[in-house]
């Protein structure tokens, strides 16, 4: 490997042992909730910055029902 890859190697485990060592002090009680989502790509979106964010969990009310009850479907849509 050369020192570029091996550089990045050392980058990604630093971030990775940092972002590790802050979890268990996320907080354990912030739920977010999605309304109504119009598409589907934007719950992918505002899962990933949910966690990002620290929010334990997310939940989707979809009174449409526009969404299928399968995740798998909804991936492969």
């Amino acid at each position: 490997m050369n020192a570029v890859g091996e550089e990045k190697k050392k980058v990604r485990a630093s971030v990775r042992g940092r972002a590790n060592a802050v979890k268990p002090f996320r907080c354990k009680n912030l739920i977010a909730g999605i309304e109504d989502p119009l598409g589907i790509k934007n719950i992918g979106t505002v899962i990933r910055n949910a966690d990002a964010l620290g929010v334990e969990k997310v939940y989707i009310v979809d009174p449409r029902g526009a969404l299928p009850d399968d995740w798998q479907d909804m991936r492969e849509r």
